[in-house]
């Protein structure tokens, strides 16, 4: 199933089309996350036999799924992940026409 984060404050929307998708403030990740609140490898999502995974790679500020800080936790369509000040809800169904890895701005 492919899945996707739709962001909850206004950014672009992630698409996750890889089986591992890296998140963080340095370059060499997919998701290039511009934020004093995000860590240079801040964590990955991982597609793992038709769900989702997210896990914290030791980032400093952790991260959030529905609200709880977690180290590791399987995601659900519905579920609500927050990486430093960005928010994003996952669904599961297809994304059309929209960017997928994008950097994503802002000094949060």
């Amino acid at each position: 199933m492919p899945f996707h984060l739709v962001s909850l404050a206004g950014g672009p929307s992630i698409r996750l089309d890889h089986p591992i998708v890296l998140f963080g403030r340095d370059d060499e990740c997919d998701v290039v996350m511009a934020s004093k609140k995000v860590s240079r490898k801040h964590c990955c999502l991982a597609q793992v036999d038709g769900y989702l995974v997210v896990r914290d790679l030791g980032s400093t500020n952790g991260i959030l799924v529905n609200g709880r800080k977690v180290a590791e936790a399987r995601l659900a369509p519905g579920d609500e992940v927050q990486i430093g000040g960005f928010k994003y809800q996952v669904c599961g169904d297809a994304l059309g026409g929209s960017d997928d890895h994008s950097a994503v701005g802002g000094g949060q």
